[in-house]
This record gives structure tokens, C-alpha cells and sequence, in this order.
């Protein structure tokens, strides 16, 4: 239907571009024309290299058809033909005789054609040549140079140009991708055992936005790197309170920093059993049935797995559940909860635990930056029956 709809408006567009061409022709009007039903013909049968042949030779490049070209260009693009696109695009700089502020808008639309066609270097060159246009153009190039430095994982120059754009309205969202933009940084400096860079670009990160779960993750590692066991515990828990779903993120951390503290595991599982009533995740409810294991046994564990399931079921909690009387059966009756398990592997296999907010986008491993619609903080675990 979207692809429908595209047609009848790039047909209207196109309808009325030549029409408006066709008055300031005195010339050839029944060859136009022809030729002009004939590009028509070629692109509502599918035959798209015909069709921008057709309109590239036929419809002249002018202030009155420069729309119906970038229509043409634009849907060429969200079909995914980007060498067609460019092609109308380029045409039309090559041509055209058109005021500043209509060709700065065509280079951003063959920047964009760049951009998804993956030339990034021919995107920049673009965008960049652009940072001195009209407001709403100078806005879009900056977003351009922006994805094209997350592509490239430039993130000190993602920086500057996020701040450009962080004005008004726009503020909060890119003062977000600002704090991840740090925290990026703070990751690549941990990954060296740089923690003291790590630490400053961290600080950063939170300075940016205060709430931002995964600098608290970054900074719980780096204490915990430091052997700053109780700072890292004070750190980590303020995941909590800043975003609850992301606690099944930081429990591996917290479960370190706790060995290495002299805090007792009592103050560990009473902090996760208050994390239970913000968010009743499975992941949680197993880090505390570890906890609690070796103390109280395994009638104990499955007795408290087994609540937790009658309020939220979830297969994965099912699984262990299954493990936690496998381990305690013999005979026969172990073999049939053997048979169950792998049943119950086999249901999420292949489930995604990850979804994006945003877009829908879905996925087995935690994403800060979502790969399809490139928002960043978007992607939470998957709750339910087949997630946490």
C-alpha cells in the first residue's frame, strides 16, 4: 500500500512538474509529452532504469519541476535503488540553473543517497560543504556528519556536532547521545586497563545525563578494576532508581563487587528483592536463588522460583525450575523432566531478548545504540512469557 500511495503522489508530482515545464516550452510540446507518458509507462511497470532515463532526458531541470525531481529521487531511495538516486540527484546539480538555497537542498539529498549507499567519505565531503547553509538545511547536514561519525566510531568529533545540535527542544536527545558518546570512550579507555581516562570520560558521561544507567554500569567496572568493591556497590545500585530494567544488566558486577566488599550477602539479595518490586525480572530472581542456595538448599530455591512463576511465568525461570528437581530426581521421572527441559531450551532458542523501543528492533544481546533506527537507550529487555 506505502509503495501505492508513493506512485500516485510521484505521479501527481511529476504530472504537474511537466505541465509547468511544458508552458515555458514553445518547442516540440508533442514529443514531450510523449516521451513523458512514456516515462510514466516505464516506472509504473516496474522499470525503473527506463523510467529515470525517460524523465532525465524529458522533464527539464527548473525552479517550477526541481520538486517533482527530488520526488523522484526520494522514492528511488526508500525503494533501495541508491544508484538510481544518485543518479537524478547528480542530474540535477549537473543541469540545473537553480538559487543557492534549492541546490544546497539537493546536495543534501545526495548526501543522504551517499549516506545509505555506505560513501561515507563522499557524505562528509557533502555535509560538511553544507554547515554553512539555511537553518533547516545546516540542521540536517549536522545529522548527516553525525550518524556518519557513530558509523565510523569517531566519537570525540561526534561529540562537537551533537552539541551544535543540542538546542531547544532537541536538547535532551542529544545530550543523551552525548553521555553515550562518553561512555563509548570510557569503554574503549577500561578496555586498555586505562581506568583513569576511563574514570574522566565516565564522569562526562554522567555530567551529561545523570540518569544514564550505562554510565553507572562503566563506573561500577572501573571501581571494581580499582578494588573500590563498596564504591562500585553504591554506584551500580543507583541503576535502580535511574532505569529498573537495566539492573539484569549490572548483576554480574554487583555479584563481584559483593565478593570482594566486606558488606554481607544479606544487604546483596535484600537489594535485589527490592529491585523485584520495581521490575519482576527472572534474572534477578535467579541471581538471588544462587544466593541462597548453598544456605538454604535446593528445596528452598524451587520453592522460591516456583512463587515467583505463579505471579510472572517466564520459560527461562521454568528452566531452572526444572534443573532445580532434576538434580534431586532418578530413574524415569528424571528422564521425563529431561525430555520437558529440552522442550523448554528449544521455545526460546531462536526468541529474541532485546527490543527495541523505538522501531521493533529485536535481538539476543544488549544494544545501546539500536542498529536500525540509531536512537540510542531504546533497546530494553523483552518482559514476558519468552524474556525476563
Amino acid at each position: 500500500m506505502e509503495t501505492w500511495l508513493l506512485y500516485v503522489l510521484i505521479v501527481a508530482a511529476i504530472g504537474s512538474g511537466w505541465w509547468l515545464g511544458r508552458r515555458e516550452r514553445s518547442k516540440n510540446t508533442d514529443s514531450i509529452g510523449s516521451k513523458y507518458y512514456q516515462g510514466l509507462n516505464f516506472l509504473l511497470n516496474e522499470e525503473p532504469d527506463r523510467a529515470v532515463a525517460s524523465f532525465i532526458d524529458d522533464l527539464e531541470v527548473n525552479p517550477e519541476t526541481l520538486e517533482t525531481h527530488l520526488a523522484l529521487g526520494g522514492l528511488l531511495r526508500r525503494r533501495g535503488e541508491l544508484d538510481k538516486a544518485v543518479v537524478v540527484h547528480e542530474n540535477i546539480l549537473n543541469r540545473a540553473t537553480l538559487d543557492k538555497e534549492s541546490m544546497q537542498q539537493v546536495q543534501l539529498e545526495l548526501a543522504r543517497d551517499y549516506l545509505l549507499a555506505g560513501l561515507l567519505d563522499r557524505a562528509e565531503e557533502l555535509s560538511v560543504e553544507l554547515e554553512g547553509a539555511s537553518s533547516s538545511v545546516k540542521n540536517d547536514s549536522y545529522k548527516i556528519t553525525l550518524e556518519i561519525y557513530e558509523r565510523e566510531k569517531e566519537w570525540a568529533q561526534a561529540i562537537e556536532v551533537a552539541k551544535l545540535l543540542a538546542i531547544g527542544d532537541r536538547t535532551e536527545k542529544y545530550e543523551k547521545a552525548i553521555s553515550h558518546y562518553y561512555c563509548e570512550i570510557a569503554e574503549a579507555y577500561l578496555g586498555k586497563s586505562n581506568n583513569e581516562e576511563a574514570r574522566s570520560a565516565v564522569s562526562e558521561a554522567i555530567g551529561h545525563d545523570a540518569n544514564n544507567p550505562r554510565a553507572s554500569l562503566i563506573h561500577g567496572q572501573v571501581d571494581i578494576k580499582e578494588q573500590l568493591f563498596d564504591d562500585a556497590i553504591r554506584v551500580l545500585q543507583k541503576i535502580r532508581d535511574q532505569d529498573a530494567v537495566y539492573v539484569p544488566e549490572s548483576l554480574e558486577a554487583l555479584a563481584i563487587a559483593y565478593e570482594g566488599s566486606s558488606q554481607p550477602s544479606e544487604e546483596f539479595r535484600a537489594y535485589l528483592t527490592s529491585c523485584l518490586g520495581v521490575t519482576p525480572s527472572i534474572s534477578i530472581v535467579l541471581t538471588i536463588a544462587a544466593s541462597i542456595r548453598d544456605e538454604l538448599g535446593d528445596e528452598a530455591v524451587a520453592k522460591f522460583v516456583a512463587n515467583h512463576l505463579k505471579k510472572n511465568p517466564t520459560i527461562r525461570g521454568l528452566t531452572q525450575l526444572i534443573d532445580l528437581h532434576m538434580d534431586n530426581t532418578e530413574g524415569i521421572a528424571k528422564e521425563n523432566l529431561s525430555i520437558l527441559r529440552s522442550f523448554t531450551e528449544a521455545l526460546v532458542a531462536d526468541k529474541p531478548a532485546y527490543r527495541c523501543n523505538n522501531c521493533g528492533f529485536e535481538g539476543k544481546k544488549m544494544r545501546w545504540h539500536c542498529p536500525s533506527c540509531k536512537d540510542w537507550s531504546t533497546i530494553r529487555p523483552i518482559f514476558g512469557l519468552e524474556g525476563e
